[in-house]
């Protein structure tokens, strides 16, 4: 696990417990159910499903364990059962979702970036000047950077320009512009 990785599910749990005190502190008659969320959705956006649903879980279990342990002469049994049910599926529900954007997220960060950008390319041999001072032919550097593939051929006025011999015999005479037809 990376240090950026680490440094944020450390500071999510820290959250994750700031909520369960917030929860704890105000008493079985106000809950705040809704602040778990924040660490579930952080937890999927940066460290992605499997972290998101083992804060999910962890959160409903805590809950579930301050509900059963602390409050329970105030509620029916049930009812724990119940809410830490509803919680579970909507925080798991929560946590798949918000890994799901976030991967389309960086996959379409990743293709923008690939298809993005100012080239610095020669205005003579159509060379791209690559990160290291290098140059690289166009077709090589596009074809590393994206998924494009080049096939080449010859547009008219380069075959006119560049094999006329080829092309003297063989080609029709334009048409004259104030001919009739």
């Amino acid at each position: 696990m990376g240090v950026g990785r680490w440094r944020r599910g450390t500071a999510l749990l820290v959250m994750s417990v700031g909520v369960l005190a917030l929860d704890v502190v105000t008493g079985p008659y106000i809950q705040f159910p809704i602040t778990f969320v924040a660490p579930v959705g952080l937890a999927a956006w940066y460290l992605g499903r499997q972290a998101a649903l083992g804060y999910a879980v962890g959160l409903v279990a805590c809950r579930f364990a301050i509900a059963v342990g602390v409050e329970s002469e105030m509620r029916p049994l049930w009812s724990v059962f119940v809410n830490a049910g509803i919680r579970l599926a909507v925080l798991g529900g929560l946590a798949v979702l918000l890994d799901q954007v976030a991967w389309q997220k960086r996959t379409l960060a990743d293709r923008l970036q690939m298809l993005e950008g100012i080239l610095p390319i020669c205005a003579f041999c159509k060379k791209i000047r690559r990160a290291d001072g290098t140059w690289e032919q166009i077709e090589s550097y596009v074809s590393h950077h994206s998924k494009a593939q080049f096939s080449h051929g010859c547009c008219e006025a380069c075959a006119r320009e560049e094999y006329p011999e080829f092309l003297a015999g063989s080609a029709d005479p334009e048409p004259d512009p104030g001919r009739r037809r």
